[in-house]
This record gives C-alpha cells, sequence and structure tokens, in this order.
C-alpha cells in the first residue's frame, strides 16, 4: 500500500488515540446522590405503549425526595394515555398532558419537550426518553453530577437492556463521530449531550430561549446542549449508564432505524435543504466504507499499516464495548462497524433526498 497506506494507519491510529483520550474526560456519576430542589421529569411520548410502564415506574421508584413527573402524550394511536393515567391514579406525582401534535414549524419531539416544560416551577427540569429506566439512585446522582462540574446542564446515555449487533456495529462510529465534532465539557465545537436523558437547569433553560428558539430542529440532544451553552450555560457529558438502560435499541433493526433518523435529522445543523443533506450523507457513507474496507483487504493481503489500521479500529471498538458494558470480544469486528455505518449512511442519503425518512409517522425533515 506504499504511503497511502502508512496514512491509512496513522488515520486509523490518531482516531483511536481521540476515541480513549475523550472517554477519560467522560467521568462516571458519583456515587452518592444530591438534593437540591426540585426536579420536574418531562418524558415526550408518542406511541410508547410498550415501553411507558418501565419507564414511570423506574422513575416513581426514584429515592429523590421531591420529584415531579410530566409525560406528554403526543398524539399517540395506542394505549400510552391509558397507561399514564393508570399511574397517575396511583401517584400524585404523575401528570399527564395531551398533545395534538406539533403546529407547522416545530419538530415532534421538540414541541412535547416545550409543551411538558410550561409551567414548570421548578429549579431542574428532566428530559427523559420514554424507552429508557432509571435506576432509583438515577435523579440524585445526575443533580450530584452537576454540583460537582459546576455544570448547567448534565447529561448521559443508557446501556442496553441485552447486548446486540447495533450496538457493536451502528453505534461506535456514531460514537466516534460525536467525540470528533463535540466536546464533553462544551468548550469546543458543539456540545455534547444524548436525548435519552438531559438534566438542566431551568432558569438556565429559560435564558437559551427554551425549546423554542430551536423549534423547529430534530437536534434534540447536541443542538439543545450548545444552545444553553451560548446561553453562557456550563454543560458536561457523564457516564450514568449504570443507572440508566434503554430498550429502544435493542435489536438490529431498531437500532438501524433509530440511527437513520438521527444521522438525517443531524444534517439540520450543517445542511440546508435536501441536496446538500444528500451530499454530505453520501461523503460519510462512502468515507465510512472505504475506512473500514481498504484496511481490511490490505491485511488480508498480508499489508502491515492494513494491520495496524484494523487494530486501531478494534481498540477504538473494544473502548466503546467496555464502557457500554458490550461483549468485549466484539471488538474482533472493528473494521465492520465503519463499514456498516457507511451503508446506513449512504441508505440515509437515498432517503434525506427523497425526503422519505419517517419516525412514528412523521417526517424526519421539514
Amino acid at each position: 500500500m506504499g504511503k497511502w497506506g502508512v496514512l491509512g494507519a496513522a488515520l486509523a491510529v490518531g482516531r483511536a488515540a481521540v476515541t480513549a483520550r475523550v472517554w477519560r474526560e467522560v467521568e462516571r456519576l458519583p456515587r452518592e446522590g444530591l438534593h437540591d430542589g426540585a426536579v420536574t421529569v418531562v418524558v415526550p411520548a408518542r406511541d410508547e405503549e410498550r415501553v411507558i410502564d418501565r419507564c414511570l415506574s423506574g422513575l416513581r421508584e426514584q429515592d429523590y425526595p421531591d420529584l415531579r413527573i410530566v409525560v406528554v402524550d403526543d398524539a399517540s394511536a395506542d394505549r400510552t394515555a391509558e397507561v399514564v393515567r393508570r399511574h397517575a391514579e396511583e401517584d400524585p406525582r404523575v401528570r399527564l398532558v395531551q398533545s395534538a401534535g406539533p403546529p407547522s414549524g416545530w419538530a415532534g419531539k421538540v414541541h412535547a419537550l416545550h409543551v411538558g416544560t410550561a409551567g414548570a416551577d421548578t429549579p431542574w427540569l428532566l428530559y427523559f426518553d420514554a424507552d429508557t429506566e432509571a435506576a432509583p439512585d438515577l435523579v440524585g446522582r445526575l443533580v450530584a453530577g452537576a454540583r460537582r462540574h459546576g455544570a448547567d446542564l448534565v447529561s448521559t446515555s443508557g446501556r442496553a437492556t441485552r447486548p446486540g449487533p447495533g450496538w457493536w456495529l451502528l453505534l461506535p462510529p456514531t460514537n466516534q463521530l460525536l467525540f470528533e465534532t463535540t466536546s464533553v465539557d462544551g468548550r469546543r465545537g458543539m456540545a455534547l449531550a444524548v436525548g435519552h436523558c438531559v438534566l438542566v437547569r431551568r432558569e438556565v433553560c429559560e435564558r437559551a430561549g427554551g425549546w423554542a428558539a430551536i423549534a423547529g430542529s430534530r437536534a434534540d440532544d447536541v443542538g439543545f446542549a450548545t444552545l444553553v451553552r451560548d446561553a453562557g450555560g456550563r454543560t458536561r457529558y457523564v457516564d450514568g449508564s449504570d443507572s440508566l438502560t434503554t430498550s429502544g435499541l435493542d435489536t438490529f433493526a431498531d437500532t438501524w432505524v433509530s440511527m437513520r433518523k438521527s444521522v438525517v435529522a443531524g444534517t439540520d445543523l450543517y445542511s440546508n435543504g435536501p441536496t446538500t443533506a444528500f451530499l454530505g450523507l453520501v461523503g460519510t457513507g462512502v468515507a465510512h466504507f472505504a475506512y473500514g474496507a481498504v484496511p481490511l483487504v490490505a491485511a488480508l493481503r498480508g499489508s502491515r499499516p492494513g494491520l495496524v489500521a484494523c487494530a486501531a479500529q478494534s481498540l477504538a471498538l473494544w473502548l466503546f464495548l467496555r464502557r457500554t458494558g458490550q461483549p468485549r470480544a466484539a471488538a474482533v469486528l472493528g473494521p465492520l462497524a465503519p463499514m456498516t455505518f457507511g451503508a446506513l449512511a449512504l441508505e440515509a442519503a437515498w432517503h434525506a433526498l427523497r425526503g422519505t425518512t419517517r419516525w412514528k409517522g412523521r417526517e424526519v425533515r421539514g
């Protein structure tokens, strides 16, 4: 492979080094929780009958002494509202808010979060996905994490309820891209956050303009954290995955559809229409496919730079697997992960161009 092989190996090693450095910056939440004022939990829910019961059960079992739970039924067509009403009858802290769906110019989840926030007067707001389940200590640990880092916003992702190939092949490249384009402490680039679980000070959220400031955006994690950061708030991405699980990515098909939605939605941050989004996603897809395939083919032919590149890709994957509780033996799939993500990005490009990327019955863009 000559000099190009050496350059490719250097790129893979460099990316693995960045991944390792950023993971060192992602601190685990404090073991002991902290009470620092009331928390309003806002759960947007659209057709979440299958998971909302576990989500609310976990929130109701929190050991945090002052908690309020608002569930926004976002025009669900299933029994979501019925399940929430049962919880509200059993626990006065739970309140159901009905929404007819987003008006023109609003993204669905962002509008539901906006509706759920209206009228909240607690010092803290916790935005929480319906397909996640919290251990009893999560809220207190999040508040303690905010205190430790002097942060106005802290966010964490959850672990899978069961290991699966989506967590081995699709999420690691996404994680690597996020680490390269955002920052854990929000001091450079965009501020890293994951929409599963975002705790924010209400006064800082309001100062930033709240969800109305990004009404049409589908980037409700990185976009929101960056908004808070740009308004003078301090943000921090933390590791609280030992107290949070998510079932929304259990199967490879679930992960594929969710990630396709996310990469198309992520183009809102830099594209100006479907053509720009298409070109950006095509470039991302081709680059990732080549990044995995070229070293793998070279390694199979006995190339030392190819072997080095494959080893670096496996190391980056191993780091992700270790921190997310996945089987570390899956690290041998290192070169296949960027190839799989590349195929996903290419499919997403086609959907973005045609305007056919939908999530729960709604168009992702536009």
